[in-house]
């Protein structure tokens, strides 16, 4: 029996990853969920007329970030809904966060729809703050 195989390098490409950064934890949170959006869609594409909440607890600020892109990717699968704008309010200590986002139903004639986001990722995931700044690196599965 002759078995053979190769690795097609270029065929799928399953992740994404981004880096972001900001001066303050709520900037940092705010920055990766427009990441996550900019990935998914053309943030110029998104109306503002849904308003929809959110309120997580976690045990760590990193769990927490995970925890909330987690809901938005949860959040596009369960109720069609991709966001433009956010209101991010990490609490002192960052075990629990409340959120405003505001946005749209998935319109597939009207918006520049680009990657299925499926899943964060724990590869390279981390939050560290340097020199005055909070920064993370995500990997996401497409």
């Amino acid at each position: 029996m002759d078995l053979t195989f190769k690795f097609l390098p270029d065929v799928a490409l399953a992740d994404i990853a981004f880096e972001a950064e900001s001066e303050s934890v709520d900037g940092l949170f705010e920055s990766c969920a427009l990441a996550i959006t900019d990935i998914m869609v053309d943030p110029k594409s998104l109306r503002g007329g849904v308003k929809r909440e959110f309120r997580l607890e976690s045990p760590d600020l990193d769990r927490l970030l995970y925890d909330f892109l987690t809901e938005l990717i949860i959040t596009k699968d369960v109720d069609s809904l991709l966001f433009k704008e956010y209101d991010i309010k990490v609490a002192p200590g960052g075990t629990s966060l409340s959120a405003t986002a505001s946005g749209e139903p998935i319109d597939r004639d009207r918006h520049g729809l680009r990657n299925d986001v499926k899943a964060v990722t724990m590869h390279l995931f981390g939050i560290t703050r340097a020199g005055g700044r909070w920064k993370t690196t995500v990997v996401l599965d497409i």
